[in-house]
C-alpha cells in the first residue's frame, strides 16, 4: 500500500493538534461567555447611556452611515441593573443592526439606493406595569420567519465570521437580570428588552 511519508505524518498530526487546539480555545472561550457575572444592579439614567451606547456603535463602524433615532420617556428614565451587562446586549444589537445594513447594501443597491436612509431607532419607555422597555428597531432586511425562530439558539448564526452566541448570551443576560429579550419581526426588525 502507499506509504505515508514522515513528512505527511507530521504534518497530519499538526494539523490535528491545532484543529484540537481551536476546538479547545472555542469552547473554552464559550464557557467563559456563558458564565456571565452575576449581576451587580445600580441606578443609572438610560438618556446618557443609550446616548454613549450608539456612539460607541457608530464608532465601531465609521464606514456605515446610519442615523440614530433615540427617544426615551420620561427624559430622566432611570433603571434598575447591571450597567456593564445591559451595555454588552444594548452593544450586541446595535453591531447586528449595523451589520445587517452591510450586508443587506449589496441586495437592495438597486432598488432603493437614494430613497431610503439607513436608521436605527432606539426608544425607551414605561409601561402600565411601570416595567422599563428598551426598543431597538432598524429598517435593514428583513429577518426571515425561518431565521426568526432559530436567532437566540447558542451557535446559530447567518454571518460568514459569527459565532452565533451574541444574541444568546444577551437572552441570558436578561433572565438575569430578571427580565426578557424577545424580536418583533416586522416591517422593521425590532428587538424588545424588558426589565420587570
Amino acid at each position: 500500500g502507499a506509504r505515508i511519508s514522515k513528512e505527511e505524518m507530521r504534518h497530519g498530526l499538526q494539523t490535528i493538534s491545532a484543529t484540537g487546539k481551536g476546538l479547545l480555545a472555542f469552547v473554552e472561550s464559550y464557557r467563559r461567555f456563558t458564565r456571565i457575572p452575576t449581576p451587580e444592579p445600580s441606578l443609572f439614567y438610560l438618556k446618557g447611556f443609550i446616548n454613549r451606547m450608539a456612539e460607541l456603535a457608530r464608532h465601531q463602524y465609521p464606514d456605515t452611515p446610519v442615523t440614530f433615532n433615540v427617544s426615551i420617556v420620561p427624559d430622566d428614565l432611570i433603571l434598575y441593573a447591571d450597567e456593564n451587562l445591559i451595555s454588552q446586549v444594548i452593544i450586541n444589537l446595535l453591531k447586528n443592526a449595523i451589520q445587517a445594513f452591510e450586508t443587506g447594501a449589496t441586495a437592495t443597491a438597486e432598488t432603493n439606493a437614494a430613497t431610503t436612509e439607513k436608521h436605527i431607532n432606539i426608544r425607551a419607555y414605561c409601561n402600565e406595569a411601570e416595567a422599563v422597555l428598551i426598543e431597538i428597531s432598524n429598517n435593514g432586511p428583513a429577518i426571515p420567519p425561518d431565521i426568526a425562530g432559530h436567532i437566540f439558539i447558542p451557535f446559530f448564526t447567518t454571518k460568514e465570521n459569527g459565532s452565533g452566541i451574541g444574541l444568546s448570551i444577551s437572552r441570558q443576560i436578561m433572565r438575569l437580570s430578571g427580565g426578557s429579550l424577545s424580536l418583533i419581526a416586522g416591517k422593521e426588525t425590532t428587538f424588545v428588552l424588558k426589565f420587570n
